[in-house]
């Protein structure tokens, strides 16, 4: 039993942080370095309020808005707004970061199915590592799931679970069935 345990997390862990080495997820800082320019970062206020002129765009602050981005303002030296931009990095992060997710799910979710199907099928002498890896790949889709089902709509997240439950559900008849066939020939 603990030994099947082992096998199955470590297996679930193993592949996860092979395909990550593999296939790495998007970097936030990639999309959005200048968050994080902390060294230019502008005076909190404003030193002469009367050497300011810029005149503010609100069509263009609403539709920046409105598009997922975000107002970007660049200073002068006396602290007052000279430019203003419109920054789509956190959007274009997002959506670097769903399709990832959807790539990996792809990748993941064969080898999840693939190491249920090895857990069934080995020799009965292996019972504990087949149990373990079983339980690695039903490890291995429940985290790809949880990865990938903020991404999903209503009906793909019901249909994509109803999946997964029939596949649990089988394990556990298919498991059923073998233990009785094994009392019966004892006997």
């Amino acid at each position: 039993m603990m030994l099947s345990l082992g096998v199955g997390i470590l297996a679930a862990l193993f592949i996860g942080f092979l395909i990550e080495a593999i296939y790495s997820s998007p970097d936030h800082y990639d999309y959005c370095k200048r968050q994080f320019d902390y060294d230019n970062l502008p005076e909190p206020q404003v030193k002469n309020p009367e050497l300011c002129n810029y005149i503010y765009d609100p069509p263009f602050r609403a539709k920046c808005v409105n598009e997922q981005g975000m107002i970007r303002q660049e200073y002068d030296a006396n602290g007052c707004v000279v430019k203003e931009t419109c920054d789509y990095c956190e959007k274009e992060f997002q959506a670097a970061s769903e399709e990832y997710n959807k790539n990996l799910f792809y990748i993941t979710a064969p080898i999840g199915l693939l190491m249920i199907i090895l857990g069934l099928y080995l020799p009965v002498s292996l019972d504990a590592i087949a149990g373990g890896v079983l339980l690695g790949g039903i490890l291995t889709m429940i985290q790809i799931t949880m990865r990938i089902f903020g991404n999903l709509g209503k009906w793909p997240r019901v249909i994509l679970l109803g999946l997964e439950l029939i596949l649990v559900i089988w394990i556990g008849i298919k498991k059923v069935y073998e233990g009785l066939i094994k009392k019966t020939k004892k006997k």
